[in-house]
């Protein structure tokens, strides 16, 4: 009966807080994306972190240390890998390269509409949905300014919104030198990745930092299977309770080193647009 209450207690203590942070926190409001098929690879995560979750309560009996590492399965690798940074960068990359072409594209005759539906037949892997969703929305009649700003809103991204301002005020004016604006602001943004990579490697300290800790849990995780008299106390009501204080305040610090890791997103200056096609 103490082993059920403690296993109980464990559990609401660790999901309570978070749940009520859930329950309080106002939705974010994001505009609409294309529809992207969940890949498969999705999945394995989840499959390794309810497995994670078996073994460690097996292994320990303790329900707040196998709630703490099924968590752990999934938030960690984004924590320590930075790989939300180098999606960010590598995004950029794919507008600096789509903007080149679209800048070509514009030397000849060619008008803006025609140019941005060609730039979707190879289009930069990174924004290829993107871009693509404006070849259709242009291919099917849609305004040049409305396609442009759902564009901006798909991308999400400040730099995405000044490319489609350009195009927009382009497209109103029908203005010359367009392709040099384009240019232009490839060059721009080729030096706004450069700058960011620069930020990523310096910022890359905090991941380490991070790495130290888990490395330090890990040794004493090994520590406490070896050694369970020791640890048997976390066994107990309040040592479930004390343990699940401890999850939670290494949860808080590595949010906080992600936090110092990432870089802030920036603002949008372009509104969303309404009803989109």
């Amino acid at each position: 009966m103490t082993q059920s209450l403690a296993a109980l207690s464990g559990v609401l203590l660790v999901a309570g807080p978070l749940l009520a942070v859930a329950a309080f926190r106002p939705p974010a409001v994001r505009p609409a994306r294309p529809q992207r098929a969940l890949p498969k690879v999705a999945m394995v995560p989840i499959a390794i972190a309810v497995l994670t979750f078996a073994v460690v309560w097996w292994l320990t009996g303790w329900p707040v240390a196998a709630l703490g590492a099924a968590a752990a399965v999934i938030a960690l690798p984004r924590i320590l890998t930075g790989r939300d940074n180098a999606q960010r960068v590598a995004r950029l990359e794919a507008l600096e390269s789509w903007t080149r072409h679209l800048a070509d594209a514009l030397g000849g005759s060619v008008g803006i509409e025609e140019a941005l539906q060609s730039s979707a037949k190879n289009p930069p892997a990174p924004i290829a949905t993107e871009v693509q969703a404006l070849a259709r929305r242009l291919a099917f009649r849609t305004p040049t300014e409305q396609a442009l700003r759902a564009f901006a809103d798909d991308l999400d991204d400040p730099t995405g919104d000044i490319i489609a301002a350009a195009l927009i005020l382009a497209c109103h004016a029908r203005a010359k030198g367009l392709r040099e604006v384009l240019r232009g602001l490839a060059r721009t943004v080729a030096k706004d990745v450069a700058a960011r990579r620069e930020i990523d490697a310096e910022r890359a300290s905090h991941r380490t930092t991070a790495r130290w800790v888990i490395g330090a849990l890990l040794g004493y995780t090994l520590f406490a299977l070896v050694n369970r008299a020791y640890v048997a106390p976390f066994g107990t009501l309040g040592g479930q309770v004390v343990l699940g204080v401890i999850v939670l305040l290494y949860a808080g610090t590595f949010a906080w080193l992600h936090q110092l890791a990432r870089p802030p997103k920036g603002h949008r200056f372009l509104n969303t647009t309404k009803g989109r096609p």
